[in-house]
């Protein structure tokens, strides 16, 4: 009796899959094509899937990582099926602090860092260590500067051969935050050289930092970086449209060594992620 039930279990999520894909399929129709970019390929994640991946998303050439607001996943990058989880990966003292939300993610040398803030006010930032393979916290985790983060710290990106962890303001923000990846201490801000709004998350690849914004209209752009100077550029246009809700991105080299571009994409009804793969034109 158990096992006809779980067959039917089974077969009954299979259907409201079915149904909120044909949804999301909707949504995404007659939205306008890339500019300055091409569409490789897109993954969507619903259901359980849905909630390990609605937030962050970093990669180490073999493996996707996600985190949801308050959890996080891990893929293999051929098949992009989620198969480890960790439903509780907020320590219980940053709990007690209000923290509740992971947002980006980077990961080096076997570590993902992880931005989690608290709110409403927001006084708390801070980057979360965990372990790789398992996903597992390793103990460690270093709070940032509130003065340079008044809105949460909703993303960070590490940059492995200056050695340096960035992070920004989520709303118009002025200048990029650079810290030390040792310890975290705070190095320097370099202003930019115009205000970006909204970031969601952020990837460093052949030095340039790679910034994916839920821009208030239907462009939701990728932008770069230069984390020396402060130049910013427009990558390229996604043409999103509104019905969806930009969220990190994540950024590796194909057999050519061009950048794939893989952009998480909140559906507006809040229960569906696409992760979408760009390369540039």
């Amino acid at each position: 009796m158990f096992g006809m039930s779980y067959v039917i279990f089974k077969k009954c999520l299979a259907l409201i899959a079915a149904i909120m894909l044909l949804i999301v399929s909707v949504d995404e129709r007659n939205l306008p094509a890339p500019e300055g970019a091409r569409i490789v390929s897109r993954q969507r994640y619903v259901l359980e899937d849905y909630y390990m991946s609605n937030q962050g998303v970093t990669n180490d050439g073999t493996y996707f990582y996600f985190s949801g607001k308050k959890n996080l996943g891990k893929a293999k990058m051929e098949d992009g099926e989620i198969f480890r989880i960790n439903t509780s990966p907020i320590p219980k003292e940053l709990q007690e602090l209000g923290c509740d939300h992971i947002g980006g993610l980077s990961c080096y040398n076997g570590i993902i860092y992880a931005a989690v803030e608290d709110g409403p006010d927001y006084l708390h930032p801070f980057i979360v260590l965990y372990d790789a393979q398992t996903l597992a916290f390793i103990g460690r985790y270093y709070e940032l500067p509130q003065q340079l983060h008044t809105e949460g710290v909703p993303w960070c990106a590490i940059d492995a051969e200056r050695q340096e962890l960035y992070t920004a303001e989520w709303s118009n923000a002025t200048v990029l935050n650079v810290f030390a990846l040792d310890d975290l201490h705070l190095l320097r801000t370099v202003p930019l050289s115009e205000p970006i709004d909204r970031m969601q998350g952020g990837e460093v690849f052949g030095g340039v930092l790679y910034l994916s914004c839920d821009e208030e209209n239907d462009l939701k752009r990728v932008f770069s970086v230069d984390p020396v100077t402060g130049t910013v550029q427009v990558t390229f246009n996604r043409n999103v449209g509104r019905a969806f809700e930009a969220e990190d991105l994540t950024v590796y080299p194909d057999a050519d060594g061009t950048p794939v571009f893989c952009v998480l994409d909140r559906g507006a009804r809040r229960k569906s992620m696409n992760l979408t793969k760009y390369q540039t034109d």
